[in-house]
């Protein structure tokens, strides 16, 4: 094991297609580079041999990997905590990353701030099964949030330095501070905030029948789907968009429509597939029948949500959060296996912004791919349709104040540096290698500045856009009146 001064060992938690995609490769490029020392990595025993297979494939060294078996109801066993309580003894750990499904973030986030690790946690910050058709699993969210905050605060007293960061990369990404900045400028000038926003993000996954019943990357089958996954991160863009002015709403409300398997099979149905696809019933296990049954309550693949934000009882800001699994894609195959099941199935990312400060100004923000990552593709990336595209429009009052230009165009391109490489390229990645620079800058030298960007305790109000979505939901599936509102 690696002993230079400043040269920090990690604790990553979670090596799946997502961690092998971004997490792995900056923490390899770190230690590389001589930044870091000893990378200890903990999984499942069931996803042994995927992960040897791998690390030997990276080539990688100063490596330790300790295999454990799925926690229990939210509980670490004795033996493994003892397990990984070593480890952190071992390796003078300060730090760990969190990068498991999200129904173990908790779990693994108490045991690190129970040994006063800092740390960086990907979205969301917990979510629990079957949360679509139970209204108190939607509320537990609140409380989940609540107690880590608690935990942390009081963690902090023994050591100042420790910080806990959540994977929220638009945050770190300089196209949404750009963004930010601009609606910053003209509330100063005008004492307006944002009085509408639509959001809407598309991943282009198409799931089949039998993957929608039986796989567990980014699942459905345990009862939560979109707004848990890639979901989250427009909850949180759009309060972190709204903050940063006086007139702070005091309640919002909510209602959700969504879609679910057993509406996404009469959209396109069986026949439909084997119409398509000749190989079909090859992969297929399930009859139609079989198939409503077991989804009966399965996780949402898609979720448009009507936000009202308001302040003494009235409207300040009004939002649309509209969020699809079920949209273009660019995939013809049958079957998925073997396929890297986050970027390697056909998915493809349409993402948009329209932000509107009253009669002042409007943001347009739009990011458009037309196919799958390919690390050999290098013409067109920043056009429309291209793997890096992403344009924002700024149009303001020029005639209420002839300083502002009436409109300006930024695009992608001018404001990242493009480190991240192969199948981990793209904007997005290199906000997240902020993200994880960040994090390790923390543990080298304290510094606490990631925390003024992505810290726990700002992340209430997206915590609570989430809990009051999957309410609604839940209350939706029983019949009840969808609306669902909170104090903020």
């Amino acid at each position: 094991m690696i002993n230079i001064p400043d040269m920090q060992n990690i604790i990553l938690i979670g090596l799946g297609y997502h961690a092998r995609r971004i997490y792995f490769p900056v923490l390899q490029e770190l230690q590389e580079k001589g930044k870091i020392g000893q990378i200890f990595i903990v999984d499942l025993k069931s996803q042994r041999e995927i992960i040897r297979n791998y690390l030997y494939e990276k080539k990688s060294r100063n490596v330790e990997v300790l295999f454990l078996d799925k926690p229990l109801n939210n509980e670490l066993s004795e033996n493994y905590e003892k397990d990984l309580n070593l480890i952190v003894e071992k390796g003078g750990i300060k730090g760990v990353i969190i990068a498991t499904e999200p129904l173990t973030h908790m779990v693994y986030a108490k045991w690190a701030i129970k040994n006063r690790l800092s740390v960086l946690m990907d979205k969301p910050i917990s979510t629990h099964e079957w949360i679509i058709c139970n209204e108190k699993h939607g509320k537990q969210l609140i409380v989940d949030y609540d107690e880590l905050v608690k935990m942390y605060q009081e963690a902090k007293k023994g050591n100042p330095q420790m910080v806990f960061a959540i994977v929220a990369q638009r945050r770190f990404h300089n196209v949404f501070r750009k963004m930010k900045e601009a609606i910053k400028e003209v509330y100063e000038y005008t004492n307006c905030p944002v009085t509408s926003i639509q959001s809407f993000h598309g991943d282009g996954q198409w799931r089949f029948p039998t993957e929608i019943i039986e796989q567990t990357a980014h699942p459905y089958n345990q009862g939560y789907g979109k707004c848990s996954h890639s979901g989250y991160h427009f909850f949180d863009i759009v309060s972190w968009l709204m903050e940063g002015n006086d007139k702070k709403p005091d309640e919002m409300e909510v209602i959700s429509s969504f879609l679910t398997p057993n509406d996404f099979i009469n959209q396109y149905t069986f026949d439909d597939y084997r119409k398509n696809f000749k190989d079909f019933d090859k992969y297929n296990k399930y009859s139609e029948k079989e198939f409503v049954k077991r989804a009966k309550n399965f996780g949402e693949i898609d979720s448009f949500n009507d936000f009202t934000f308001k302040k003494n009882g009235k409207v300040m800001t009004l939002a649309s959060i509209n969020l699809c699994h079920n949209g273009f894609s660019q995939r013809n195959w049958a079957t998925a296996k073997g396929r890297d099941l986050y970027k390697g199935n056909g998915r493809v990312r349409h993402e948009s912004h329209y932000i509107l400060q009253g009669p002042f100004q409007a943001i347009s923000y739009l990011s458009y791919q037309s196919e799958k990552v390919d690390p050999n593709l290098q013409k067109d990336l920043f056009s429309v349709g291209g793997e890096y595209h992403a344009d924002v429009y700024i149009f303001r009052n020029s005639t209420f104040n002839p300083k502002w230009k009436c409109v300006e165009k930024f695009q992608v391109k001018d404001m990242i540096k493009r480190e991240m490489k192969d199948k981990s390229r793209g904007h997005q990645e290199d906000a997240r290698r902020e993200a994880i620079l960040g994090f390790m800058e923390n543990l080298r030298t304290g510094s606490r500045k990631i925390a003024e960007q992505s810290d726990l305790t700002q992340y209430e109000r997206s915590v609570k856009m989430m809990s009051i979505v999957y309410q609604s939901m839940a209350r939706r599936k029983k019949g009840l009146n969808p609306v669902v509102k909170i104090k903020i």
